[in-house]
This record gives C-alpha cells, sequence and structure tokens, in this order.
C-alpha cells in the first residue's frame, strides 16, 4: 500500500483533528451517527446535489471550504443529498489522505466539512470518487494505466486487471468509510473508459481464455472475445466493489455513473442498488437515457448543471432552461441531480446557489408528491438489447460505447415517439427473455445482431398475441426473416430516393431501403409498396402467427436520417400511418393533440393516474463550444391548450392540475374515455386524476 503524508500543522488545517476520525466543525458533539439518514433514504430522496470538484495540485484546496458559509449556501435548496469529490479525474484528493495524494496546498479537510454538515442538518452524505481516471497515476504508476493498441498510455484511464484496484483504490476507498462514514459512493470515469487494453496483465489472460494473441484491431480474430473480456473484467471489478462495502457498511449505497446505462445496455445485478448517470448541459439527450433507465428495476437520478459556460463566464442557466431538464427527469420516473462547480479553494458561489433556492428546490418540492412510487404506462414498447449495441458498436476501440450506433437508432425511435405521443418503454435483453414487456407492441428498430434464444422469445411474444415490429436491417437475421414470412432483407444501392406508395400519394424518402419479399407460402402480405426507380418492392408486410402479428419494415423508418443523406419528407406522415396501424388510437393509454414538442408520460399509482406534459420547445438557443459544449436555452414559448382522452377503468373522481391544485372543469368519462381540456403552461404540468388504476 502505497502511503503519502503531507504536512498537517494546525495553520495549514483550520479546526482540523485527522485522528480518530473526522474533524468536529461546530463544536462537541456526538459522532452523528443519530442524524444519519436512516434506512430507505435513497427511495425517499428527490433533489441531490454534486460538486464537482476536479482538483489539482496548484491551489489551497479547502481555503475557501469555510464550514458556516458552506452549511448556509447549501441550506438555500435544503437537498436531501449532498455529495463532493473525494478524488476527481486529476488524482488528487479534498481530504489528507495517506494513501492516494493530497494536494501539496491542502488547506482544509473538504470531505470532513461536508459530512459535519450532512450530520448536522439531516442530509444524506456521499462521496465522489473517481474510480477510473487518475492523472497521477498515469504519471507515477504507469503500470496501471491503461494502453492502446500501439503501446501508448489512454489518457488518464486506470486498467481494473493490473492490480490498481487493489494497491490503490479499495484501501483509498476503504481509508474514506473508516473516516468519514459516508451514506454513499458515487463512482465516476470507470464505464464509459473501459477500452480495449494491451497492458501484459490484459494480453496475458486473454492468451490464457483463448489461446489467441490480442488482436489489434475488429478485422482481427477474436476481436469480438477481446472486447467482451474487458466488460468482464469491468463487471468484476464492480461487483468486488460492491462487496467490499458491504462488508465494511452493509448500509452503505454504491452506483457507478452510467453503469448499466444506454451504453452498457445490460440489466444491473441484483446487488446493484440505483442507477446514474450525468449528462451535463444537454437537454435532447435526457429522455432516452430517462426512459432507458426508467425500464430498469432500479431506482435513478440523473444529473445536470445548474450553470452554463458562455462568453461572460459560469452562469446560472435561464429558469425555463434547467426545468425543462428537471421536467424530463422526473415525468419518467427520475430523480434530480443537480451538478455544480465549487471555486478551486472549494468554495461554493452565491449567485448559483441562491437560484437553486430559488428556482430548483420550489420546482422539484412542488411536484415531488405526485412522482415517486410511480410506474410508466406504455403504450409501446422498444427493444434495446446489449446483443444488439456490442455489435452495432464493434468496431470502436470502446467497450460501451455510445457512439452513432445508438443515436441513430435508439435515440431517433425515442423522439419519433415522444413527438408522436406514443410513449414508450425500453426493452432489455434480460427483459425479452423473461416476456416482461409491458405493451403489447415490440417495435425492433434496424436490428443487427440477435441470439438464438432472443429470436425464439420474440416469437413467444407474438404467438401469444403482441404485435412485433421488425424494420431495417433486421429483416435479414436469420430467424425473424422467418418470424415475418419474408426473404432474408438485401441491400439496396445506399443514397438513392425512393418512395413509398401510400394510399394518399407517393412519400418521398431518403433513408436506407432492403429487398425483403413476402412469402405467400408463410401467409405474409404486403400492406404497402416502395418504388426505387423501376423496382417496385414490398415495403410494409404483414404476417399472423398464433394470436399475434409481424409487420415487416424494409427500411428503417424510426431512426435518425442522415443529415448528408437526401431529404426525407414522406417520413413523418408515413410515421404517424404506422403508428395508426400498430396502435391504433382506441388501444392507446392516451391520445391528445398536444403539439409535437410537448413530451406525454402517463404513470400511475394506487389511486391515481398522474399524466405528465412536458413542454420541450427549442426556444431561443445559444451554443458555447469547448471542452464541452454548452447551451444557454431562453424564450421559451408556453404550452398551449390542449385536448386529452384518458382510458381508465372506472369513473374518476377528481381531475386537477398539480402543483397548485386547481380542478379541471368540464370534463367528461364515457366508455372508459377521460376527456378533458389541459390548460396551457411554462414547462411541466401534471393532470392528476383520482381512480383505480386499471
Amino acid at each position: 500500500m502505497m502511503r503519502h503524508t503531507i504536512p498537517m500543522g494546525r495553520r495549514e488545517f483550520v479546526g482540523l483533528a485527522v485522528a480518530g476520525g473526522a474533524a468536529t466543525l461546530f463544536g462537541d458533539r456526538s459522532d452523528g451517527a443519530e442524524s444519519r439518514p436512516g434506512d430507505g433514504w435513497y427511495d425517499r430522496a428527490f433533489y441531490l446535489l454534486h460538486l464537482d470538484h476536479h482538483t489539482t495540485d496548484k491551489q489551497a484546496v479547502g481555503a475557501g471550504a469555510d464550514p458556516a458559509e458552506t452549511d448556509r449556501l447549501i441550506a438555500l435548496s435544503k437537498p436531501d443529498v449532498i455529495q463532493i469529490h473525494a478524488k476527481g479525474n486529476p488524482g488528487w484528493t479534498t481530504y489528507p489522505t495517506m494513501v492516494g495524494h493530497a494536494p501539496p496546498r491542502l488547506a482544509r479537510d473538504v470531505l470532513a466539512v461536508w459530512r459535519e454538515i450532512a450530520r448536522r442538518r439531516g442530509y444524506a452524505w456521499s462521496i465522489y470518487y473517481n474510480f477510473g481516471r487518475d492523472g497521477v497515476i498515469m504519471r507515477e504508476r504507469p503500470e496501471w494505466n491503461r494502453v492502446d493498441a500501439g503501446g501508448r498510455l489512454r489518457e488518464n484511464a486506470l486498467c481494473y486487471h493490473t492490480g490498481v484496484a487493489e494497491g490503490y483504490l479499495w484501501p483509498m476507498i476503504e481509508e474514506e468509510m473508516e473516516r468519514y462514514g459516508p451514506d454513499a459512493f458515487w463512482f465516476d470515469g470507470s464505464c464509459f473508459t473501459v477500452a480495449t487494453c494491451y497492458c501484459a496483465r490484459c494480453r496475458e489472460r486473454f492468451r490464457r481464455e483463448t489461446g489467441l494473441d490480442a488482436p489489434k484491431g475488429p478485422g482481427d480474430k477474436g476481436w469480438d472475445e477481446f472486447k467482451e473480456m474487458h466488460r468482464q473484467i469491468y463487471r468484476e471489478v464492480v461487483r468486488e466493489t460492491f462487496a467490499r462495502i458491504r462488508r465494511r457498511d452493509p448500509k452503505c449505497r454504491v452506483t457507478f455513473n452510467w453503469a448499466y446505462g444506454l451504453h452498457m445496455a445490460e440489466e444491473p445485478p441484483e446487488f446493484v442498488d440505483h442507477l446514474t448517470g450525468d449528462t451535463g448541459n444537454s437537454v435532447d439527450r435526457l429522455s432516452a437515457e430517462a426512459h432507458w433507465y426508467d425500464s430498469q428495476p432500479r431506482p435513478f437520478d440523473l444529473m445536470t448543471t445548474g450553470h452554463y459556460v458562455g462568453e461572460s463566464g459560469t452562469l446560472p442557466k435561464p429558469a425555463g432552461q434547467i426545468e425543462q431538464e428537471m421536467a424530463i427527469i422526473v415525468a419518467n420516473g427520475g430523480r434530480y441531480h443537480l451538478w455544480d462547480n465549487p471555486t478551486p479553494e472549494s468554495g461554493l458561489v452565491a449567485e448559483r446557489h441562491e437560484f437553486f433556492g430559488r428556482v430548483v428546490a420550489p420546482f422539484l418540492r412542488a411536484r415531488q408528491p405526485w412522482c415517486l412510487g410511480t410506474r410508466r404506462v406504455p403504450a409501446v414498447s422498444v427493444l434495446h438489447t446489449s446483443t444488439h449495441h456490442y455489435a452495432a458498436t464493434r468496431n470502436s476501440a470502446s467497450c460501451f460505447p455510445n457512439g452513432s450506433a445508438v443515436s441513430m437508432t435508439l435515440r431517433g425511435a425515442s423522439e419519433a415517439l415522444v413527438r408522436a405521443h406514443a410513449d414508450y418503454e425500453l426493452i432489455s435483453r434480460e427483459r425479452l427473455l423473461r416476456g416482461a414487456i409491458g405493451s403489447g407492441v415490440l417495435i425492433v428498430e434496424d436490428l443487427v445482431a440477435a441470439k438464438a434464444d432472443e429470436v425464439g422469445a420474440l416469437g413467444k411474444f407474438v404467438e401469444k398475441g403482441g404485435t412485433l415490429v421488425l424494420t431495417g436491417g433486421g429483416l435479414r437475421i436469420a430467424g425473424l426473416a422467418e418470424l415475418a414470412g419474408v426473404t432474408p432483407a438485401e441491400a439496396m444501392p445506399a443514397g438513392s430516393l425512393w418512395v413509398a406508395k401510400a394510399e394518399g400519394g407517393d412519400l418521398p424518402m431518403g433513408i436506407p431501403l432492403w429487398r425483403a419479399a413476402p412469402r405467400k407460402d408463410m401467409g405474409a402480405t404486403t400492406l404497402m409498396a416502395a418504388q426505387a426507380g423501376a423496382d417496385s418492392l414490398a415495403l410494409v408486410t404483414r404476417r399472423v402467427v398464433g394470436g399475434g402479428t409481424v409487420v415487416g419494415i424494409a427500411a428503417p423508418v424510426l431512426s435518425l436520417p442522415d443529415p448528408k443523406g437526401e431529404p426525407s419528407p414522406g417520413l413523418e406522415p408515413f410515421r404517424a400511418w404506422l403508428l395508426g396501424l400498430i396502435a391504433p388510437s382506441a388501444t392507446r393509454p392516451f391520445t391528445t393533440d398536444a403539439p409535437p414538442g410537448v413530451e406525454m408520460v402517463l404513470r400511475r399509482r394506487e389511486g391515481q393516474s398522474i399524466l405528465h406534459l412536458v413542454n420541450r420547445a427549442e426556444g431561443k438557443r445559444e451554443k458555447f463550444p469547448g471542452k464541452h459544449v454548452h447551451w444557454k436555452i431562453a424564450e421559451i414559448p408556453e404550452a398551449p391548450e390542449c385536448r386529452i382522452s384518458l382510458r381508465l377503468a372506472s369513473r374518476p373522481s377528481a381531475v386537477v392540475a398539480q402543483p397548485g391544485g386547481m380542478d379541471i372543469k368540464g370534463w367528461e368519462f364515457e366508455g372508459g374515455e377521460l376527456r378533458f381540456r389541459c390548460p396551457g403552461f411554462a414547462i411541466h404540468q401534471m393532470v392528476v386524476v383520482g381512480c383505480q388504476a386499471s
């Protein structure tokens, strides 16, 4: 175990007493055990505060962390959870570590300040620890760093197969637990930094497991196995990290940033407490990420910044912008995690925390009573398996990539369905195999790969009465073409404009097209044709299988079109026709005439249906490029009044707009449908219907 000592004189560490535990900063008191938040605190939490503090060796870290002022500013918004760095990307700590690397000018134990505030105020107390990146280790212990195929060190990326966890990460985490007794750890920098590594230990393990030399690229033998080995190493270190923390404190919660997210696409193991992800300043990513996490069997939170970095420096976001972000997250079942940055010396910025108290906390607290403990009522389901995701991104050296394959297909499908007010759930491989599909329609968009058991599970879904929609390249996969009753799909020449031959007229398309002919011997029929030059092809086919139906579409009609390709003016009307075919209005949980920019989510709990409406109008946008792209979004126009029809099992007792408790007048209930007008609103409105869930 490495030990690094630093000066700890009374002048350098104001009010600090390291021996025997964390410092006492507010006078004599007990160890604070009675002030811990108690069991189930995360389930009750709704507003989490994170201070992103990547310390270096250049500043007097802690000098600005005045205990009283820090306490005062946090109390302006009163979060449920407070969280600050123990170690960030550069590798320097915020506390006087005996294991890692404390800044030479460390002036105050920042973790002790935050721990004491948490215990005194009753906040849950979480430690941020960068588990995957460490600049000091890259310089001082390069044998613990990832190595790329050319023998170069990957920037600040730790390799978990080198002994770095045993010799560095785990001892430091245990040190933090012993001194500070956190309620949780939030580990960063791990999932998305996992890339192929060619260090001696990784190459030796691969040869031992496969008998092969480590492949240098996707064209070499063993590439898929090499990437899977690194995924398995990551799963192993996550499991062991949980186990070590639990042995010391069974009540300490643990989460890894973006683990089991869209770009990992795996269902979390039983030992995982909750899921988390930071999107920074990117409102357009939030809906798809929240849908994925909400479809997993764990609670989750998503994080955005409370600020943007523009030409005038770091400023609070416009209120409407951060309210859009919060609304998307909570409407889709999540908790809101707020990202702020302290000064390099660990002080809080008063202007931003005043903004959090004035805007963030009131928005969240006004909505909290109707958000926790609810479940989505989806109109359709969308498949996203690890099999498909890893195959679609196999050319990347990243083992859990968040690349264009996800953006084009899944994010495209997400936006298409949200804009059509056909709210959806995402189905993982694990849920598919269990048959845990919450709607009668399962969309499989442009699938790249499927295992035999997945094909079998899709067949069972149809036989039991489901509607399966197979689009694009999925119709070339063995077993799926047969399920659709078509010949295995073949790609048509790229870049050509074609038209869908709809009843109302031709719909021009500039997206890829596949040739897949319906087989009469299997009972498949053509519902719509495509004309590509002189070729007339089947575009939409249908086949009855058991009690259900397979709809085949020989184009990726829900994916984002290539912005450099031909325009597709026929895509929107085709999508509307398709949704009318696979999920007609009479079968959807709700229908509306709201504009496409309003995201709508129906959630239920015992005795209540809660319909969320989120105004996602673009507003006036300014883009500020830099290390991270920052957006400023202002002048968001109000969402107009809209008509809504909600399917219910029984007549409601009340229909109320929340927050505010405004009774919605003039509603009607007939034939199992509640019809009403929702008034216009600024950013987020909930319609709470008192009735038994259907």
